[in-house]
């Protein structure tokens, strides 16, 4: 099983902007974008700076399509199939791990289509039955096998969500210098910046519990995030 560490596109806005601006993705990170019902979708790559493929998937997290979409390009890229979801990753990325059409993609994000029985309901006898109704014995659900792929939530996301509950958090972080820090607590709002390099929300400042100050955290330095029970 692969694990990628995403975002989720899943307003209109969102959507729209995408990685737009970007200048860099991680390695194993993505971006999930989700509609509310199954649709053709099209997606370009104008203002978008990152080589990207694109799996197309259905409300079962089943990879339907992949394409690789070129950086700056106007020119869309269509689904073939009605989709419920798309993912966009590093170019690659896909075809490094194996994962192909017909791959299962499942965890945060994924919702899965339940599979309900539609039973009619016969109107209710005039006089009581001669014998009981015969219950008919349904055949055991079979568990999904695991997916090829597990969603889990970036830091980033992560932060963002902790920020508007307005929750701590315990992060163990390494600086520039290759050193792990001890957990330190650290409290919301947080905010994002860019980095050196001008990457777009590539830091996040953050209030510092131990030290009672404000402190600036590379987001790919970060190495765990727990929520402070």
């Amino acid at each position: 099983m692969k694990k990628l560490f995403i975002e989720i596109a899943d307003s209109p806005i969102k959507r729209e902007c995408g990685l737009m601006k970007r200048k860099h993705l991680p390695k194993n990170g993505g971006m999930l974008f989700k509609f509310h019902y199954p649709t053709f979708a099209s997606f370009w790559m104008k203002d978008t700076y990152i080589p990207l493929d694109i799996a197309f998937l259905d409300g079962n997290g089943k990879i339907l399509q992949i394409e690789s979409m070129v950086p700056l390009s106007t020119r869309a890229v269509y689904s073939n199939h009605q989709c419920r979801y798309a993912l966009e990753v590093n170019k690659g990325w896909f075809k490094e791990n194996d994962i192909k059409v017909g791959s299962k993609v499942g965890g945060e994000g994924i919702k899965r289509n339940e599979r309900t029985a539609q039973a009619q309901v016969p109107p209710p006898p005039l006089s009581p039955p001669a014998l009981p109704p015969m219950e008919v014995p349904q055949p055991p659900q079979q568990p999904d096998p695991d997916p090829d792929v597990m969603l889990n939530l970036g830091y980033k996301e992560r932060l963002k969500n902790a920020s508007l509950k307005g929750q701590n958090l315990i992060i163990i972080y390494q600086t520039k210098g290759g050193f792990t820090l001890p957990p330190k607590v650290i409290s919301p709002p947080f905010e994002f910046e860019k980095d050196e390099d001008g990457r777009h929300e590539a830091v996040v400042k953050a209030w510092d519990n131990q030290t009672g100050g404000w402190k600036s955290f590379l987001i790919d330095n970060i190495l765990s995030l727990e929520e402070k029970k």
